[in-house]
Parts: structure tokens; sequence; C-alpha cells
């Protein structure tokens, strides 16, 4: 399936009946993926011939709705670019959030497309430049509170050039609801938000990327059933015996660095943009091969 052009395929789609799909200036052709709320579709603008991605959501238009208003509040350009929104007066439901379209897929699917991890370049690229984009946020008093690979997307992986996606619970840190629980992904989550169930803020993006570099590197460790509230420990434990393992290289300290325990001590997302633009310019060190703890099993993907 080609995800640059309007396909036979696409054609065939746009014909089907969809009724969740609102009036508007597009055609909406084949899926592109799919979550536990929302699907995205490749749409074509009718009067421009400009193809998009577009977001539909039957199910939870509020949320839908919400990441429309996020992402016309968020103006960064390693944040993916909002379009237009749209939905039927009539019939909320029947809704689209049009975004730039990112040919090259998530980071989640790069992930699963290469079993030894991603090459050591592209993944401090990767951490630089989605750091930048927290950055960005974390300068606003914001934080995205679902930072991983799947929420990770790419313009093109030669070069790299990603942005985060994903933005529809995006919220100011003074607005955190202690009695609510976290926001986020269970795997993701800190430390803290396992201790009390709550948010704490932007150290849990940061957090959120240490995991998704563990994944990067082919690291992570499996996350059982009814365990989940070990996970933490289990990640942070597992990211100091790769650094024993494997001294000298770049992505193991800086992991270091992002699963900090403490999260109030963790580093800040400009100190990871300073020390990955330097490591980079610098011509970063990484080993042959990383040697895995012993007894480690990767996740496998079918």
């Amino acid at each position: 399936m080609s995800i640059t052009a309007w396909t036979d395929e696409d054609v065939r789609a746009a014909l089907v009946p969809q009724n969740e799909f609102p009036p508007c200036s597009y055609l909406r052709g084949t899926r592109l993926g799919r979550g536990a709320c929302a699907s995205v579709y490749k749409v074509l603008n009718v009067k421009t011939g400009g193809l998009f991605a577009g977001k539909s959501s039957p199910q939870a238009a509020d949320h839908l709705r919400e990441e429309a208003r996020n992402l016309t509040r968020l103006n960064h350009p390693q944040i993916v670019k909002f379009i237009e929104y749209s939905e039927d007066k009539h019939n909320p439901a029947a809704n689209v959030l049009v975004m730039e379209l990112c040919a090259g897929g998530s980071l989640q699917d790069r992930i699963h497309d290469n079993s030894k991890g991603l090459n050591g370049q592209d993944t401090l690229r990767v951490l630089l430049q989605i750091g930048q984009a927290v950055e960005y946020l974390h300068g606003q008093g914001l934080f995205h509170t679902d930072i991983k690979p799947r929420n990770i997307v790419a313009r093109s992986w030669a070069p790299v050039n990603v942005v985060l996606g994903d933005c529809a619970e995006v919220m100011k840190v003074q607005h955190i609801d202690p009695r609510k629980r976290p926001y986020g992904t269970r795997s993701y989550w800190s430390p803290y938000m396992e201790k009390h169930s709550r948010n704490s803020g932007k150290s849990d993006d940061i957090w959120a990327l240490g995991i998704s570099l563990l994944g990067m590197m082919a690291q992570w460790p499996r996350c059982l059933i009814k365990q989940e509230k070990l996970y933490p420990k289990k990640c942070y434990n597992h990211a100091h015996e790769l650094h024993k393992l494997n001294l000298g290289d770049d992505r193991t300290q800086i992991l270091l660095r992002l699963l900090v325990w403490d999260h109030n001590k963790r580093i800040t997302a400009p100190q990871l943009v300073k020390l990955t633009a330097e490591r980079l310019e610098a011509g970063p060190n990484f080993v042959e091969e990383l040697k895995s703890p012993e007894g480690f099993q990767p996740l496998v993907f079918w």
C-alpha cells in the first residue's frame, strides 16, 4: 500500500458508504491505523488534490474535538501539523481531524520491523527531535501525558524527521487533579504515578521517553498481566544492568538520566535536548552490539 499516492485501493475505499465520516472537502481512503477509540485514514482533499491523514472517532467525539483544539494552540516543527477539523453538526459522531500525512509510519512500526533495534544515530535523532517537542510543551507549562512510540510518527527516516502526535490529553501541569487516575499508557507510567495513582507532571513525559528509548534499543522487559505495578522497577533495574554491560555507549548513559527513580532529580527536557545535541555533534559512541542482561527475553512482534 502506497501512503504517498491516491491509489486504486483508495478509490474503492472511498466508494464504500461512510456514515461516520462528515460531509466535507475530503474523501476517505484506506485505513492507515487503528487505536482504542479512533481510526486514521488516508484522506484526499478533492479541491486541491492534497493527501493528508484523517482521524475519526465515532465513539469519542469529545476526545477528538479536544485533540483538534489542542493542536490549534500548538506550534512546533516536531509536533504533528493540524490542517482542519470537521464534524456533522447533526451527528457529531461523524467527524474527522485532518493532519499532515507522515509517510514513514509510527516509531512503533519501526521498532516492530527492526528486531535488533534502531541504529544508534537514528535513536539519538529521534530522542533529540521529540525532546525538542517536549521542551516546547514544558515551556508552555504543559505536558503530553501519553508519550510512546505509537504516538511518534515519521515524516521520513532518511533523514530522520519525526513528530509527536496524539495530543488529545495534553494538559497544564497546574490542572492535574490528584483525585483522578493518571493519564497515559500503564506500561509507560513512572514510579510516582504507580505509587500515588496520579500524574506528577513534566517528569512523567521524561520517564515515558526512557521507556520509549528501551524500545528503540530492542530492550523492553516483558510487562506481565497483573504485575504492571512492578514494571517501573523492572525497567529501572534493566537500564542499570544494560549500562554496566555496555559501558561507553551513549544510549545507555542517556537512558539512566531518563529513568532516574526520583522524579525531582530526573533530567529535564531542555537538559535532554542539550545533552543529545552535544553527543550527536561530537560523534556519539555506540557498542557494536548491545549486550543484554542474563535471562533477558525481548518482546517479539509477529
